[in-house]
């Protein structure tokens, strides 16, 4: 039986879709694992979280690619843009993992990554005169998910002013100052917001940027400039501190372009756990404490009540975005939490961690106390 022709705008017939070759399915006989194949440079609109606004609107540069087993001739460029074109607004790590599960799923591939760019913007206002304007932030999403397993790096790069202490130290009037650009790359246990790594790079500089200076803004950050001089090697430094402790991962690289000298000064800095590289195999998830089945009914639980995340959030002591986390299957609720969630479901605090995969110390005893009868037990009630 074949498809029934159709018609296109110029009236002519046309094959039905599955009348016509796919030749990106066909076999593959050169034996060569393709490591990253799909779309680059795609401009397409997201909305993203905003501290401030709670949503911030842009237009963010994608590339979207997947593995490709030697075996496969091609993969299936247009399902990437069909996947995108579904989420259609926010984009974040509440909905990044299920984005990359429908690539995986739609184009039958292992491993999926999205790189996405976009321009981010804060309010700002001048130092004296208070005068209100827009700075932009370069910031990106580095999303991968290979099998189960989900890696988020967020990426922003924050212009500041540097001040040499060395020109400042040799001169009698003045030092040379230069813009001076640094890039934070990092991974983290905890949600960290763009505006977190801005204001902790601009607090280790020699003075912040703004778009809008009225005189006496002007005359503000050059004398802050003057009496906060830093080198590169300062700046780099400083700002590792500063975000360290939020980090599993970190990258920083700071580069600036000096005004007396026709080259950059550049140092670079990396701490903790690297992310995985497009090349590299794709690695098993790690085993994470608790049952991931956990969040999906801690969500029912809510819902039935009518709490809002912000609501539950509040009464457990976590924050929303680590409650949106956890009824995803990401995250597991920190020791102190149980307590209060018992208290608010009105359920024993034990059976709540049993239910999340934590074993309670006293239960643990009983076990190690005689672990023969325990998993006889739990065969019998199998």
């Amino acid at each position: 039986m074949h498809a029934a022709p159709t018609s296109d705008p110029s009236g002519r017939d046309t094959p039905g879709r599955e009348a016509l070759p796919d030749h990106a399915s066909h076999e593959d006989v050169r034996g060569v694992d393709i490591d990253r194949v799909g779309i680059k440079g795609l401009s397409w609109p997201i909305t993203v979280w905003d501290r401030s606004n709670k949503m911030q609107p842009t237009v963010a540069t994608f590339d979207a690619t997947v593995t490709l087993p030697a075996s496969q001739k091609g993969t299936h460029m247009s399902r990437f843009v069909e996947v995108l074109n579904g989420v259609r607004g926010e984009l974040s790590l509440k909905n990044l993992p299920g984005v990359l599960a429908e690539i995986q799923r739609r184009l039958g591939a292992d491993r999926a990554q999205l790189d996405v760019r976009f321009p981010y913007f804060m309010s700002r206002r001048a130092p004296v005169s208070g005068a209100e304007s827009l700075m932009e932030y370069k910031a990106a999403f580095h999303a991968t998910r290979s099998g189960d397993h989900f890696d988020f790096v967020l990426e922003v790069a924050v212009p500041v002013t540097t001040l040499c202490p060395c020109s400042k130290a040799v001169s009698e009037r003045g030092a040379h100052n230069q813009r001076g650009i640094v890039t934070v790359e990092m991974r983290s246990n905890d949600f960290v917001w763009i505006e977190d790594v801005v204001e902790a790079v601009e607090a280790c500089a020699s003075s912040p940027l703004f778009a809008l200076l009225k005189r006496e803004d002007e005359k503000w950050v050059t004398e802050r400039a003057y009496d906060n001089p830093v080198f590169v090697e300062d700046l780099l430094r400083e700002v590792t501190v500063r975000l360290r402790p939020r980090a599993t991962w970190l990258r920083i690289s700071v580069e600036n372009v000096e005004s007396i000298h026709n080259h950059s000064a550049w140092a670079v800095v990396e701490h903790g756990e690297a992310p995985a590289r497009a090349t590299d195999a794709p690695r098993p998830a790690p085993a994470v404490a608790g049952d991931a089945a956990f969040g999906p009914w801690l969500r029912g639980q809510r819902v039935a009540r009518s709490w809002s995340q912000q609501e539950l959030a509040e009464r457990i002591g976590v924050s929303p975005p680590h409650l949106s986390k956890v009824e995803c299957g990401e995250r597991t609720l920190p020791a102190t939490a149980y307590e209060p969630l018992a208290e608010a479901l009105g359920q024993d605090a034990d059976v709540l961690r049993l239910r999340a995969g934590v074993v309670p110390a006293s239960v643990l005893a009983r076990l190690q106390a005689d672990p023969e009868g325990a998993l006889q037990w739990a065969a019998n009630r199998a």
